[in-house]
């Protein structure tokens, strides 16, 4: 979605801006965003180093097959190796008696922006890539997908994590957004990809492939949000960017807005779709087509219609873990009087609600693959926390607990062709609960430790957003 993504002030600001056909966007522009991303490069870091660890008297789940294990998780070199009835002789690394509780892989969020979290009434929280990836794994989110930031900026930022292992969660990225002249993600005054025709398509591609995105990202979205509606690529240059990313070997996300874009994007080849369309119902042979399509979908609930959650029932603002995440200031705006030009888009988030929970519903049983995607950025979600309220809006909409811990984990690292978890041979990059998330979904806000490469992360050091 990233509406209002730059803003400085509740009512939007508007950027002066030009764009090259078939080109990057261009703008002379210097936005509050782009600030804050920039400065928050030169935050020093301490990086997280692969230990050897022994996780005692704990209750290992693995969502991958649903099964439950009770006893010593062994990490050794960063890695799992095993769980067994007692720590071996001879072991030489840290030994944490964890007294029963729950370890599961780490979280991930497959869609986000690391601009930090908007406001509905005045400043924004400025967190930058840095300042999202620590409070992404203050949350226990260990991996955020950015799917639209300053290209070389954030691609920087990813290159320069990966060399020297820095802190926070690990971040992937796509770098720009693939749209139309004056489409979807160029009304921020942020350089991106404008393509209008296949030749411009492959072009760019091409050109971007130099930098290594870890997906590629484009726009193909008819719908109206909130009265609003933007150009889109035609389905011949969509199909280009498609063929394109694939020649290279990278996974491909596309922005929907109808469900007939959902089908376009499935037939064209897309990895994964992002977004849930609605009101209109789920088409009866959609579900079916995905699964056969082998697509991915990141359904992003949260976003649209956490907002309007907020205002009709304030009480979730007060959770213990979202009020250590984010400033009183701003979790106060949402509690005020809200700008009239967001009624509009609070209106087309309530139309939303129950059309999403069903297709969703529709979609998970027919066995289409989820993935769990925040659109941190935007207004009423929030990096990092804003996965686990997307984990029980998935629930709500009739995931099992074990699948939507999937879509955050095991899911997820599939899809990012990474691995980590709890079986032998995976990253252990994990999270250490005080209660079940099998039991309910919700427990996996009660975050006892998050360990990233066999380290046990200090949270507190994490907390450079206040």
């Amino acid at each position: 979605m990233t509406i209002g993504w730059v803003a400085c002030r509740h009512d939007r600001v508007e950027y002066p801006r030009g764009h090259v056909a078939g080109g990057r966007l261009r703008s002379r522009a210097v936005t509050c965003a782009t600030v804050a991303l920039a400065s928050s490069l030169l935050l020093v870091t301490t990086p997280a180093t692969a230990q050897e660890l022994a996780l005692a008297n704990a209750v290992v789940l693995n969502p991958a097959d649903e099964s439950t294990q009770r006893g010593v998780l062994l990490i050794e070199g960063g890695r799992v190796t095993g769980v067994t009835d007692g720590v071996p002789p001879g072991f030489t690394g840290e030994i944490h008696d964890v007294g029963g509780r729950f370890v599961i892989p780490a979280l991930a969020d497959l869609h986000t922006h690391s601009f930090g979290n908007n406001s509905p009434a005045g400043m924004p929280q400025l967190l930058g890539p840095q300042g999202t990836a620590n409070a992404a794994l203050y949350n226990g989110v260990a991996f955020v997908l950015d799917l639209f930031s300053p290209e070389e900026m954030i691609l920087g930022f990813r290159n320069r994590q990966r060399d020297d292992g820095g802190q926070g969660a690990v971040l992937f990225a796509a770098g720009p957004c693939f749209t139309a002249t004056d489409g979807h993600c160029s009304e921020y005054g942020i350089p991106t990809r404008i393509v209008n025709t296949p030749e411009e398509a492959r072009r760019e591609v091409n050109d971007l492939a130099g930098s290594g995105p870890d997906v590629v990202k484009i726009v193909y979205d008819h719908q109206s949000y909130g009265g609003r509606s933007f150009p889109t690529v035609d389905l011949a240059t969509l199909t280009a960017v498609l063929e394109t990313a694939r020649e290279h070997g990278f996974r491909t996300v596309v922005h929907v807005g109808t469900w007939q874009d959902v089908r376009e994007a499935a037939e064209a080849g897309a990895d994964a779709i992002t977004h849930t369309p609605g009101p209109d119902p789920l088409p009866a042979d959609l579900a079916d087509f995905l699964v056969r399509a082998g697509t991915f979908h990141i359904p992003t609930l949260a976003v649209q219609s956490e907002f309007a959650r907020m205002l009709d029932d304030p009480v979730l603002l007060d959770d213990p873990l979202l009020v250590e995440t984010v400033p009183g200031v701003l979790l106060d705006a949402y509690r005020g009087t809200i700008n009239p030009q967001l009624e509009g888009w609070l209106a087309w988030q309530r139309t939303l609600v129950e059309p999403n929970r069903e297709a969703v519903r529709e979609l998970a049983a027919a066995g289409v693959p989820m993935l769990t995607g925040t659109d941190g950025g935007n207004f009423g979600v929030f990096q990092g926390y804003s996965v686990h309220r997307e984990l029980e809006l998935l629930g709500e909409a009739g995931l099992s607990a074990w699948a939507a811990l999937r879509s955050a984990t095991t899911d997820a690292a599939r899809f990012l062709g990474r691995r980590w978890g709890v079986e032998p041979g995976d990253e252990g990059t994990l999270l250490v609960l005080d209660a079940s998330p099998v039991e309910s979904i919700v427990n996996t806000k009660r975050i006892y430790a998050v360990i990233q490469r066999g380290s046990v992360i200090d949270r507190k050091s994490l907390r450079s957003w206040n």
